[in-house]
């Protein structure tokens, strides 16, 4: 590996680690609207590095999107555009057959089994902004939910998130009618690996 690839390497993963933390002018997409909680496309390479070094910026996953979920970012630092899912804009639906992976003939996007074995993320209830814990009935999050039973249960009324389940698609907070929402989406880069409890949380014990 030659000294410019590695340089690349290095840039894309301080790219990324600090996507969110300073939003500059290195960034430009109308269609982002909450930096933080921007997703990998399905199917997306699970290391952060490797997916940014694997993705060419091609556009391709965004054309095959049916429902123009995926959109492309482009940072202007490092002169790369990469895709990404703003749930707080438009969600992932979850396409049966996953046109967006099929459309990668980088590698950046990997197949997968079936549509419920997409990990972009887990859905994590804001109990404060929830109406159910104030005693009002509401199941929107739920009956959102591409595979309710599983990665969203109804338990005393109120929502719970399957962490094992849960693929990120943002149906749920999409659907949710609270503002702000009562439901959002952590990225799977901010989970415990293995456990995808969000990592503030876990560390905060």
């Amino acid at each position: 590996m030659n000294m410019n690839r590695r340089r690349s390497r290095r840039d894309l993963l301080t790219m990324w680690t600090g996507l969110f933390r300073d939003v500059g002018e290195s960034l430009k997409s109308s269609n982002v609207q909450d930096l933080r909680r921007i997703l990998r496309p399905p199917g997306a390479l699970e290391s952060d590095t490797a997916f940014l070094e694997a993705c060419t910026g091609c556009g391709d996953c965004a054309i095959a999107c049916p429902t123009d979920s995926i959109v492309m970012l482009e940072i202007a630092s490092i002169d790369k555009t990469i895709p990404v899912i703003d749930p707080s804009s438009k969600p992932c639906f979850l396409c049966a057959d996953l046109p967006c992976i099929a459309s990668c003939t980088a590698g950046a996007l990997i197949s997968l089994p079936s549509p419920s074995k997409v990990r972009m993320g887990v859905a994590t209830v804001n109990l404060k902004r929830c109406v159910t814990f104030t005693g009002e009935a509401c199941t929107i999050c739920f009956k959102a939910c591409p595979i309710p039973g599983d990665a969203i249960v109804i338990v005393g009324g109120r929502p719970v998130v399957s962490n094992a389940h849960c693929t990120g698609c943002g149906l749920c907070q999409y659907a949710c009618p609270e503002t702000p929402k009562a439901i959002s989406i952590v990225p799977e880069r901010d989970l415990v690996p293995g456990i995808r409890v969000p990592k503030d949380e876990y560390l905060a014990g």
